[in-house]
């Protein structure tokens, strides 16, 4: 049973087994609480205003047997889901075999020159001030025998995803991140990998492999840790309305304003990952590309994925004799489905052209979201490749 307190125009429902005297909640209801003076309001993140008690990229660090099955267990999982939730990123270390990462690391640093010169090259510098970062896009070598598959359908980080977004994650953006060594000073604009009107609720991670020892000494990733769990589309420079975009707004990035609001309480953090390693990140979080100092290139590769009720109209494009193993994937205890065209020649992945398009074609997704204008999506073009006979 319970019984209700009317107080100055508010009801409150009462429970005879919590003895708690009726004063306390007069008391609670007719105080006038100062802010603290550890952190101030802001109108921005209602739900994460308070100094984070977590300011760490979160790693769970995977035996042997796992990395060696491609299984996690039960305990790694739910330690993921936290920080994935909380943080909106984790890393999973000894998730790779090295000898893999280390294979992919020597074809693909010769291979860092010669695309920095090439015109068909992409870089990401979005910097602050214009000048060059040394970010650029540098994929992964599409030969059958050097797609590993604890990269490219990693077991554990795909048991990871698959309990948030469903069984059998899509596959529609295979790429890389290269940062150039001997870059000093510049830097990204904060950005999340969104460039249009989206959910408020996760719908697509990235799966990054460091190829070397990751940290700010060689160019780690800026990292805004919760950021994902209550920004939108408006919280970005471009989120316009159909009328000509100039000036800051032409910009991708995070409205500047909000940054300086969210660095009061929960500034950036550099993290440093170990190779071998998969970080796992929802799309949504805010964050920003740094330079690289030192001599040597920083390559990271990038796999996104998105639910199977999502409908990505991107297409991963990849050779005929890739078929085999690439569908092979899609079954098992971990499966996940590439939604591949296929050509039939020898794909140069130095001249893969950057298309992240990262959009849903579901009409019931598109038709909740947020009343915002719809932004910009790279590339509708499902395939444009430049091919090697």
């Amino acid at each position: 049973a319970s019984y209700i307190i009317k107080h100055k125009k508010r009801t409150i429902l009462c429970f005879p087994r919590l003895i708690i005297p009726v004063q306390f909640f007069f008391s609670i209801l007719s105080s006038k609480r100062e802010p603290s003076s550890q952190f101030k309001p802001t109108l921005i993140m209602p739900s994460a205003k308070m100094p984070l008690q977590f300011q760490t990229l979160t790693t769970v660090p995977l035996s042997d047997k796992e990395r060696i099955s491609q299984t996690i267990t039960p305990e790694n999982v739910a330690i993921a889901l936290a920080a994935l939730h909380r943080d909106g990123i984790v890393c999973l270390s000894n998730a790779v075999d090295v000898t893999h990462i280390e294979t992919l690391n020597t074809i693909l640093s010769n291979e860092a020159e010669i695309m920095a010169k090439l015109s068909t090259t992409h870089f990401n510098d979005n910097s602050t001030d214009g000048r060059p970062t040394g970010n650029m896009s540098q994929g992964p070598p599409l030969k059958p025998e050097l797609m590993y598959r604890d990269i490219w359908a990693n077991g554990p980080a795909t048991k990871v995803i698959s309990s948030i977004l469903g069984p059998s994650p899509h596959v529609n953006y295979v790429n890389g991140n290269t940062a150039l060594g001997g870059f000093n000073g510049a830097r990204q604009n904060v950005h999340a990998d969104l460039s249009f009107n989206h959910g408020l609720f996760p719908f697509a991670f990235v799966t990054n492999y460091y190829l070397v020892d990751t940290s700010p000494a060689n160019g780690s990733t800026e990292l805004w840790l919760g950021t994902h769990r209550d920004t939108s589309f408006a919280d970005h420079k471009n989120c316009q309305t159909d009328e000509p975009i100039t000036g800051e707004e032409a910009k991708f990035g995070i409205r500047n304003e909000l940054l300086e609001a969210r660095r009061e309480y929960a500034p950036p953090i550099q993290a440093s990952v170990p190779k071998g390693s998969v970080v796992i990140r929802d799309l949504r979080l805010w964050h920003a590309g740094l330079c690289n100092p030192s001599p040597d290139p920083r390559i990271m590769l990038a796999f996104v994925h998105t639910p199977w009720w999502y409908q990505c109209p991107a297409k991963v494009v990849l050779p005929e004799a890739a078929r085999e193993v690439v569908e092979s994937w899609s079954k098992g205890d971990a499966p996940v489905i590439y939604d591949a065209h296929y050509v039939p020649a020898e794909l140069d992945n130095k001249k893969v052209k950057f298309n992240p398009n990262f959009s849903s074609a579901n009409k019931g997704y598109l038709s909740v979201l947020p009343d915002l204008p719809r932004g910009f999506v790279f590339g509708m073009d499902d395939v444009d490749v430049s091919v090697n006979a």
